[in-house]
Parts: structure tokens; sequence; C-alpha cells
């Protein structure tokens, strides 16, 4: 059996994986998901004995990482945990992806614009699990790559020093099964640094860029500053008015989201692809091979990419993949999520089998789909403020 909890994370993501004999964190929404939500999980395996075989962060992204910088933050140090013990942490920074600076000198002449930037800290943003302004640049002003390294945790299947990309990891064994990563790609990484590299010469940076502390926190804290430069403008929702997926699809163009770690967890028989806020052109390619090497793209639960952002989830995609359960993470405050055209799209496909759409929230998107009929008369069912656990029987 395997069991999987999806927080209310505001308009982020957040979902703990177990089964009997492994547990597995990604991403942890906001510093508040954690506080009302996480923690208490975590603190209940840890008295039955159990750790974090992996957690996973799948991008640097406030809605994302906040709950797992509070958690590390509280967590201590590797050896001497103050929650729970944790095996392993993805995360891809800087350090991941950079050789360490060979110039010191180099470093210094860019010291006080770096500085700059690491004093700002984290974006004091609105929270979206309570009323009061989260602060948490205030809170936590580490960044997730230095509580890492600082605590002594494993890190990226060693020191942080390899990226968690689709050529380096193309399966990952944990105890009852294995993790098949989609995304990202090195080129994928390489362009995310390629873009921070442009926006920190704005800002003056002289040089070249490689990994050091100072500046391995100058990237973090950048990308989620950078991550909100774009606001997606609410459409209206009359059925009069509104066009299919197909007609509206546009590409995801961040390059923050294209960083995103995707994957197949694959415990005890059951597959559940999760999907972060990864590009949806990325993840065909990578499933096609894997279907034409004779993997199912029917899986047991999907969790859809971006909050079902309808710039991530293509109509080639939903061509490609299906399952009975899909699983979508927004409360759609501020980003308008899920659109409803992603959420039509998925239930109007024929199917063999009835679909059920786990929300978080309750969202005006997944209200009306509840009055949907479908074009296909497939059979469907949505279920707002889904946060208790869902349980899956494998051994198929």
């Amino acid at each position: 059996m395997l069991r999987i909890k999806m927080y209310q994370a505001g308009n982020g993501d957040a979902f703990l994986i177990c089964t009997d004999t492994t547990n597995i964190l990604i991403d942890g929404g906001y510093a508040s998901s954690f506080i009302q939500y996480i923690k208490d999980d975590l603190i209940e395996l840890n008295s039955a004995n159990k750790f974090l075989e992996l957690v996973i962060t799948t991008h640097i992204d406030s809605d994302h990482i906040g709950g797992i910088l509070k958690f590390l933050s509280l967590n201590g140090t590797s050896t001497q945990p103050s929650i729970i013990s944790v095996s392993n942490i993805w995360h891809n920074s800087l350090r991941s992806i950079t050789m360490p600076i060979a110039e010191p000198l180099e470093l210094e002449k860019n010291r006080s614009l770096l500085q700059s930037i690491h004093d700002r800290g984290h974006p004091k943003i609105q929270s979206d699990t309570d009323s009061n302004a989260e602060k948490i640049g205030a809170q936590q002003g580490s960044t997730l790559a230095t509580l890492i390294h600082n605590g002594g945790y494993r890190w990226n299947n060693g020191d942080g020093t390899t990226s968690i990309t689709k050529e380096g990891l193309e399966s990952f064994a944990i105890t009852g099964g294995m993790i098949r990563v989609l995304s990202p790609s090195q080129d994928s990484l390489k362009s995310l640094l390629s873009e921070w590299e442009k926006q920190l010469k704005k800002y003056g940076f002289k040089g070249s860029i490689s990994s050091g502390e100072l500046i391995d926190d100058a990237f973090e804290f950048m990308l989620e500053h950078m991550n909100d430069y774009q606001r997606k403008t609410p459409k209206p929702i009359s059925a009069t008015t509104r066009k299919s997926l197909h007609e509206i699809y546009k590409p995801d163009d961040s390059p923050t989201n294209k960083s995103s770690i995707a994957t197949i967890i694959e415990l005890n028989g059951i597959r559940i692809l999760m999907l972060a806020d990864a590009w949806a052109e990325d993840i065909i390619f990578s499933l096609q091979k894997l279907k034409d090497e004779g993997h199912s793209m029917i899986f047991d639960a999907i969790k859809i990419s971006h909050h079902g952002s309808y710039h991530n989830t293509s109509p080639e995609l939903l061509d490609l993949i299906d399952s009975p359960v899909y699983f979508i993470s927004s409360n759609g405050n501020r980003h308008y999520h899920p659109d409803i055209e992603t959420l039509i799209a998925i239930v109007d496909r024929p199917s063999t089998f009835p679909r059920t759409l786990y929300c978080n929230y309750a969202t005006v998107a997944s209200t009306e789909l509840k009055n949907y009929q479908t074009k296909s008369e497939a059979k469907f069912s949505v279920i707002e403020n889904a946060c208790d656990w869902i349980a899956f029987t494998g051994n198929k």
C-alpha cells in the first residue's frame, strides 16, 4: 500500500508519500504550511521510528521551498535532528551546477553587490495560508543550500556538487521501488544559470560565475524574486466565451519552472507521476522515450504541473498520459490557478475508467467543474479540500 497526503499550501505544493518502508516529502509550500500541517505528520513518523528517505525540492520558488526552509531551520543537523531524520535531499543550487570558485579575487570585486542581494533575502510575500504577511526573509535568512550544507545533510546523493537531471540520474533506487527523473535536463539548468547570470550582470557583476557561499546564496535569493515577474491576468469563465485548451495553450517560458525536478515515483507496484511546475514539452520528450520502451502511460495518480496552469498541460501531453486520480494543488488566490480549461481538457477525454480530481482547496474552477457535463460522457468526480491521506493498493 501507498499513501499520499496533499497539504493545503496556499498557491504552492507540498506532498508526503508514505509506504510501510519509506517516506518521501516533495516540496513544502510556505513556512506556514509546514508549521500548520506538515510538522505534526513528521513528528508522528519520527515517533514511530521512521525517517524521511528523501526530500525533493523541485525548484527554487517561494511557494515550494518556504516550508522546506522552515523545516530545516527547525530540524537542525543531520546527525542530531530535532524533528525527523533525513537521509537525502534533492535540491539543484548553484553549487550543483557550477564549479567552486577558483579565483577569490573575482569574488572580492563583487562582494558588495552579492552582499546586498543576500541582505535583501527571501521575498516578503503575502501568505496564502493565513491573513498575515509572512516575512520569510525576516524569519529565515539562510538559503536552502546553506541550511543543507551547514546541517551536514546528504545532498543530491552526495555533497551537492552534482545536479539532479534526467541525464545524470535516469533512475534512482529507493526502499521498495525506484524514482525515474523526467526533468530537468542539463540544458535546462544551463538555461536557468544563463538567465540568472544575465540578470546578475545587469546589477553590475563582473567576471565569471562560480560556486561559493555568498554567490550561492545570491543565486537562490535572486531566483525567488525573479519568479514573480510575470503575472497572469484573470480570464472570464463564462461558458459562452470560453475557448478550449487546444485554442489557448501557450507553452510556459519560465526558466525556473523548466528547472523543476519532475519524477515518476514507483513504490509497491504503484506509479505516481509528479510533475512539479515542469514544462509540458520536456515531460512529453521523456515520457515518449519510456513509452517506446514499453512502459505504460496510465499512472495510478498524476500530480498536474504548475497548479493546473494552461501553460504547463498541453493537449499533446493529455493525449499521452492518463490516470484515474489527479492532484491539483492551488487555492487560486494569486495566479488564478487552476485554469478551468485545463480541468475540462482532463475530463473531456474518453475513458474506460472514472476519474477523480482531488483539489486541496475549493476554487472557482473546481466548483464550476463539479457541474460540468463531459463531451465524451466520461465519468468523473471532483473532491475539494482534499487534504486527508489517500491510499493506493499496488502489487500489480
